[in-house]
């Protein structure tokens, strides 16, 4: 008998480096972090701390590093603030 991960990723840091954005989970269990299985671009909204939205383009999950990785529509600068939110999709992956 296994007892199963129940645990859900909490949200432990974020950074970025030119257009990309990755987020740092505490784990990778089996509720969250899926690198096959990932959940649509369209499921992420970013915006700067001026209310400026920018658009994601591509989404890369790495359950090994527990991150999500968000390919951006542009750079952010280097003194930038950005908000993220996710939404859960009503269907599909997530």
């Amino acid at each position: 008998n296994t007892t199963a991960d129940e645990t859900a990723p909490v949200f432990l840091s974020a950074s970025v480096s030119g257009n990309s954005l990755t987020l740092t989970y505490t784990e990778a269990s089996i509720l969250g972090l899926d690198a096959t299985n990932t959940a649509p671009a369209t499921a992420y909204t970013v915006s700067s701390a001026s209310g400026v939205a920018i658009s994601v383009n591509g989404v890369t999950v790495n359950a090994a590093d527990k991150t999500v990785t968000l390919a951006l529509s542009r750079a952010v600068d280097r003194n930038e603030v950005l908000s993220v939110n996710y939404t859960k999709p009503a269907t599909g992956n997530n």
